[in-house]
């Protein structure tokens, strides 16, 4: 997959560094995730020459003295060494007419990704906040997928199969109340057969993600509670964690998913999707 950094939504549009600082957290979030996914990121030749604010390019950075802004030294570097430039390998051509809010936008990366996978990466913008961004080619309308939230890409690949239900939760649920590092292999997303069950487990951990730790705790809907089972019918007998305190939560009537907790963050180890286990414990 091939996604392009969208130089347009750079035209001096932030007040002050800080404003795009705050823009470019978010920013940063979704370049970590295209690179851990191996996707393509490519830019134009003048992406370094656009404008943060009136008076402040992207290069000018590399000379900012604020405290804030070592960490986007540090990826400028890296994006002026990698990704490459489509322009080397350019795939649109300015016979044909590419136009965006009324714009003439030929050799700009918006064209150009018309005639690539269709997505873009865009910076905080007022012509560039929607989901979709519709180009006309020759007057033909082409929709571009407009990354500018790390969720709602997360959302597209998934529904779309360009990820599975282990990536997407995985990454949903980075630095989150739920963790899935410690997940057992056989018990875990690869035990779902169905979009229904993936969905309902999905929406289970958004619900435990949301919900406070105190009403976590007496939430009938959750049933968070120990997993007590005998020594001789422990579900983890023989494993690393044969000696946690294991808990379990409700995911619908008959699904449960159990783990342990430490500190505020809850470590998921197993999916139940008969509730066997669960009568037992």
């Amino acid at each position: 997959m091939e996604i392009l950094i969208n130089e347009l939504s750079l035209d001096g549009q932030f007040n002050d560094e800080e404003e795009f600082l705050d823009n470019f957290d978010s920013i940063l979030k979704i370049v970590k995730l295209i690179e851990l996914l191996n996707f393509s990121l490519l830019k134009e030749y003048m992406l370094f020459d656009r404008n943060i604010t009136a008076n402040f390019k992207l290069v000018d950075f590399s000379k900012s003295k604020n405290d804030r802004a070592r960490k986007f030294k540090s990826f400028l570097l890296k994006l002026a060494q990698n990704p490459p430039f489509w322009n080397i390998d350019k795939k649109h051509n300015c016979s044909d007419v590419y136009q965006y809010s009324s714009k003439n936008i030929c050799d700009t990366s918006l064209a150009e990704s018309c005639e690539r996978d269709k997505i873009i990466l865009s910076f905080k913008h007022d012509e560039f906040k929607n989901l979709f961004c519709n180009v006309l080619k020759n007057q033909e309308p082409i929709n571009l997928l407009n990354i500018i939230n790390i969720n709602m890409f997360l959302d597209y690949l998934f529904k779309n199969g360009e990820i599975g239900c282990f990536d997407y939760c995985k990454n949903k649920f980075k630095d989150s109340k739920v963790n899935f590092e410690k997940i057992n292999d056989g018990y875990g997303f690869d035990s779902l057969k169905t979009s229904q069950q993936e969905k309902e487990f999905i929406e289970a951990f958004e619900l435990f993600d949301r919900t406070d730790w105190a009403n976590i705790l007496t939430s009938e809907g959750l049933e968070y509670k120990p997993y007590s089972a005998s020594k001789s019918n422990n579900w983890f007998k023989g494993t690393e964690f044969e000696n946690n305190s294991i808990y379990k939560f409700r995911v619908t009537q008959k699904y449960r998913c159990f783990g342990y907790r430490n500190g505020d963050i809850f470590y998921i180890l197993r999916f139940e999707i008969d509730h066997k286990i669960s009568d037992n414990g």
